[in-house]
């Protein structure tokens, strides 16, 4: 039988994206509303630390390293617990 997962219990820390996402926290410049919906506590903050990154080859010569701070397009990503997953292509840049 198979196992039942609560996914209220999971670690997301313990996540490893595959391909080319980026498993990232947001900056707590942002919140979330009751209904679920992100909103900006100042102007259009898009910016989340980088956790994880997949297991493309792109990841060898890329900026977007583990622990990097990344700006990213706010339709293009997909929420997992307190965490989002990021398509590499949807971060626009890396602060240093």
């Amino acid at each position: 039988m198979a196992k039942k997962i609560d996914i209220n219990e999971v670690d997301y820390t313990k996540f490893l994206p595959t391909q080319d996402y980026v498993l990232a926290k947001r900056d707590e410049g942002e919140e979330k509303t009751e209904s679920g919906v992100w909103y900006a506590k100042q102007q259009n903050k898009q910016t989340a630390l980088v956790i994880a990154v997949g297991d493309d080859e792109v990841f060898e010569t890329s900026r977007v390293k583990i622990g990097s701070k990344v700006y990213f397009v706010e339709k293009d990503y997909m929420p997992l617990g307190e965490f989002i997953i990021i398509k590499l292509s949807s971060i626009i840049g890396v602060f240093e």
